[in-house]
């Protein structure tokens, strides 16, 4: 053995299967990120803390994406005005995202929701004039994350152990979420990147 190299099982990535089945993709990258059983649990122990502040993140994630004129036309409605019917649902479905992550119990049901939602933002599963480009997508991402571990800082000033496991578990998860949204959205990335 060379200096400095030590001995290691080298582990086997199912390239095919990670390409075509959404269940074979998250339980590569849970293992790739390192997100354990614990960081579950730690999921699911973020709803009792962040759930009486979720009507507030979808605020102001709903007001953000509102202040800017490319990410507001999706939320128009026939008139040209913002559809505050469309919003509302619009929250519905980011609740829902949030309880079936947090309840990723059944892996394969997450995997093929976190799919479909990517493939649903792409207007060919959605509606075709609400498409989500890739790069709303990520940045959004990176909104979602911000709000979470904001609230967590602020409800958890006194319990650094729990605001751990439950920061570092959402971290993982926004970041395999965003790599799965990716997989569904890039097929379609030119076409938006041209508009």
């Amino acid at each position: 053995m060379a200096f400095g190299e030590r001995r290691r099982i080298v582990k086997k990535i199912d390239v095919r299967g990670i390409q075509s089945e959404p269940e074979k993709r998250l339980s590569f990258l849970t293992d790739f990120v390192g997100f354990t059983e614990d960081d579950w649990k730690a999921l699911g122990e973020s709803v009792e803390v962040l759930g009486p502040r979720l009507p507030g993140i979808l605020d102001a994630l709903y007001d953000h994406l509102l202040n800017y004129d490319d990410t507001r036309k999706v939320f128009l409605g026939p008139r040209g005005e913002v559809d505050p019917n469309y919003i509302a649902i619009r929250k519905e479905h980011l609740t829902s995202w949030l309880l079936t992550t947090v309840g990723g119990s059944d892996r394969r049901a997450l995997a093929n929701y976190i799919m479909a939602t990517g493939r649903r933002h792409t207007g060919v599963e959605g509606e075709p004039e609400r498409v989500v480009p890739p790069r709303y997508m990520v940045a959004l991402t990176s909104f979602v994350q911000t709000a979470i571990l904001s609230n967590l800082f602020d409800l958890l000033p006194n319990e650094p152990d729990k605001l751990r496991r439950i920061g570092l578990a959402w971290n993982k998860m926004m970041l395999i979420q965003l790599e799965m949204f990716l997989k569904a959205l890039v097929p379609y990335w030119p076409r938006w990147d041209e508009a």
